[in-house]
């Protein structure tokens, strides 16, 4: 079941993974990353991490090791995080 719970975690991981490095170049939301190259290296590294954890957790899925699976769910959950606290800085700049 938690194998089941880990792809699904992959999957979103996945898509928000591809939608950032999709949006590097053109705006999205509120944010313009034109204007703004601190939000495209955000963008990049964030979008490439979490590929990098997606990877990971569908690799930790198929092993089944549950110290693993944690690590891999907690480092996505932290990414995730860390991730939204970081785009709050380019929130009202223009």
């Amino acid at each position: 079941m938690i194998a089941i719970l880990t792809i699904v975690f992959a999957l979103i991981l996945l898509f928000l993974g591809s939608y950032l490095l999709a949006h590097r170049n053109k705006p999205f939301l509120v944010f313009d990353p034109i204007n703004q190259p601190g939000l495209k290296m955000m963008l990049t590294f964030w979008g490439s991490e979490f590929l990098l954890v997606a990877l990971a957790c569908i690799i930790i899925a198929f092993i089944n090791n549950d110290i693993w699976t944690i690590a891999v769910l907690t480092t996505g959950s932290f990414s995730g995080t860390f991730m939204l606290l970081t785009m709050t800085r380019f929130l009202y700049r223009k």
